[in-house]
């Protein structure tokens, strides 16, 4: 596929994130964070988790040994603020996407990612500040029931 036609294709498809409601556009982003998660971010953070044994203070405590994010711990075991410095989705930074809406599929890759390393645990993922909505970094509220 011709690059210009795909950035171009990706227009459209910009168009139709911004025209979807939060639960069409969730659900369709869902499937973009899971397929997109599996194609390493998901091992990365499967590592860190193994390394610090599961605990998950100490995870988010390290986080920034990943690259290009950190972690901060907001309430011990219940609450945590993840954050990236910059909007790091090839659909941002090859395609040329810049809404907002596309950071929907951030919230649910940590969802997905979240939910895979803590099997069983149920996770709520807040947008808090997002580059594409013109913050200096993207930063997602994170609690667990």
């Amino acid at each position: 596929m011709d690059k210009k036609f795909f950035c171009q294709w990706l227009k459209g498809f910009e168009k139709g994130l911004d025209e979807m409601d939060l639960s069409s556009r969730s659900c369709l982003l869902k499937q973009c964070a899971k397929y997109c998660a599996d194609t390493g971010v998901l091992q990365s953070y499967m590592k860190l988790y193994q390394t610090v044994d599961g605990d998950r203070n100490e995870f988010y405590s390290r986080l920034s040994e990943i690259g290009n994010v950190r972690g901060e711990i907001v309430v011990p075991y219940k609450e945590y603020f993840i954050y990236f410095p910059e909007c790091a989705c090839d659909i941002h930074t090859v395609g040329g996407i810049n809404t907002p809406n596309l950071c929907e599929c951030s919230r649910q890759s940590i969802i997905y990612v979240g939910e895979s390393i803590w099997n069983g645990s149920k996770l709520h993922v807040e947008q808090v500040e997002t580059v594409l909505s013109g913050d200096a970094e993207c930063k997602f509220r994170i609690r667990f029931d």
